[in-house]
């Protein structure tokens, strides 16, 4: 691939842009508090949404850099690399494991154990952070992980449920408005015109 650049069509852009829009403006939205554990964001629903529907690279883009700018944009620069990090990741996997690792067959059940995997990314990885970083005890970490557990529940089944039992996702599907990541990103020497 030396000398090779990559073009995206309008297509990738658009949906990817989209997306991340959508995550900074569900981060906006009020958040569920979960006495006396935290608080519930809803932007999990759209990370985990837009990996069912995109690739790797356009899934990382929403979730991590989606995160990352509403932190941005919110005033919480402690945590926007670690957002960036830790929901990039997760929508990386998410959406690796479902495009490229299980096969198309099922593909409900297969994105509910992408998911989980997802889940557990962004568990582990603020636990990690609580512990690791901010100097937490452990006790205290597990106490906070608790309003993590319960928010990846609710993403994964709010996303489920946008995609796969509103057949959104069979619907973009038929009427070619889902951007098919194998023919939307194209390697080449020259420009398109």
């Amino acid at each position: 691939m030396k000398n090779k650049k990559a073009y995206y069509s309008a297509k990738w852009i658009a949906y990817t842009a989209m997306t991340t829009s959508l995550v900074i403006a569900t981060s906006f939205i009020v958040p569920l508090p979960i006495p006396p554990f935290g608080n519930l964001y809803w932007c999990d629903a759209v990370i985990f949404m837009t990996a069912y529907l995109l690739d790797p690279l356009a899934s990382f883009i929403t979730g991590g850099v989606g995160t990352f700018l509403y932190d941005v944009v919110h005033g919480n620069s402690a945590m926007m690399f670690a957002s960036l990090v830790i929901h990039g990741l997760q929508a990386v996997a998410v959406s690796a494991l479902l495009h490229c690792v299980f096969p198309k067959k099922h593909e409900p059940l297969t994105a509910g154990i992408s998911s989980v995997v997802g889940g557990v990314i962004v568990i582990a990885g603020y636990f990690i952070l609580r512990y690791y970083i901010n100097g937490y005890e452990p006790i205290i970490c597990g106490y906070k992980a608790v309003a993590n557990v319960i928010q990846e529940i609710t993403g994964i089944i709010i996303g489920m449920t946008i995609c796969y039992a509103t057949t959104l996702k069979r619907q973009l599907k038929k009427h070619n408005l889902l951007p098919d990541f194998k023919n939307e990103i194209r390697f080449n020497n020259n420009p398109p015109a």
